[in-house]
């Protein structure tokens, strides 16, 4: 009877080291944005829910709009691109008659480290870009280039 309850005091002790491993690996954090040097952030072509044929490139000329406006700030050097990067600014693109809806996220390595809705009109994108870009830039603490 002995070496049974040891037996089972020592599954239970495994299964309560494994679960605390498992819930370390879960719970990680987002890597620390480096205070100096360059960020280079990737931003992903929007992947377009529900394509429009009269606005087939939505998502990928958003995205690139997104670069222009995100070159205009000290450390940052974006770009759009499907491969892998430390920073990338990710989400989606829907048109919905007249309007457009966004949903994008700022991921640092596997972590969202902030996430954003937008809604507008077509014609209004120009102001989502902003608020987008503005939202961006603040998360990751940089400041406009000098002129």
């Amino acid at each position: 009877m002995d070496d049974q309850l040891l037996t089972v005091v020592g599954l239970g002790v495994v299964v309560a080291a494994l679960a605390l491993l498992v819930n370390a690996l879960i719970k990680r954090r987002p890597m620390p944005i480096p205070e100096q040097g360059g960020l280079r952030l990737v931003v992903r072509p929007l992947k377009e829910l529900a394509p429009d044929p009269e606005y087939l490139y939505l998502g990928r000329n958003f995205s690139r709009e997104l670069v222009t406006r995100l070159e205009r700030f000290e450390r940052l050097e974006p770009s759009v691109s499907d491969e892998a990067a430390s920073l990338t600014l990710e989400g989606t693109a829907r048109k919905i008659g007249p309007r457009v809806a966004i949903n994008v996220k700022l991921m640092n390595g596997r972590m969202a480290i902030w996430r954003g809705t937008y809604d507008g009109a077509l014609n209004e994108q120009t102001r989502l870009q902003d608020e987008i870009v503005a939202n961006v830039v603040r998360t990751l603490r940089v400041k406009p280039r000098a002129k």
